[in-house]
């Protein structure tokens, strides 16, 4: 058994392109550090991929209850069915039953999402929008 853990090589093992491997998986080329590339270098049609940077500031608690918890003019019987999946339905229930005392529904909520989301956005929208809704003729 001794000889057996004699003949054993391990090797040199970088802890930092492990943890590398973890985040973001084995890469088609295997271990080996893809080359980097200048933008020149790069093919046209693809784009480089741009995080979106958090455009808000960090809110307070009762700063996200302001926004996100309000009452909407509107319900549900006059907007339209839009189907989620039942994981994010599953958080919105739990969040607007503890989070909105259960005195706000997930339409109300949903509302709220989505008008602070299109005011944020909206001028990035619109420019997307605009670059790929090309006219007929």
């Amino acid at each position: 058994m001794n000889r057996d853990n004699e003949k054993r090589v391990t090797p040199n093992l970088d802890e930092n392109e492990l943890m590398n491997l973890m985040v973001d998986g084995i890469r088609k080329d295997g271990f080996k550090n893809p080359i980097e590339t200048t933008p020149a270098e790069q093919p046209e049609n693809k784009k480089p991929v741009i995080r979106e940077q958090n455009r808000t500031e960090r809110i307070s608690p009762t700063e996200y209850e302001e926004i996100f918890f309000k009452e909407v003019k509107s319900t549900a019987r006059h907007g339209k069915s839009a189907y989620i999946d039942p994981v994010h339905h599953k958080k919105l229930t739990r969040i607007v039953q503890v989070i909105g005392d259960d005195n706000i529904t997930i339409y109300a909520y949903l509302y709220n999402l989505l008008e602070h989301h299109f005011t944020e956005f909206e001028e990035l929208i619109k420019e997307i929008y605009e670059e790929k809704h090309k006219p007929l003729f």
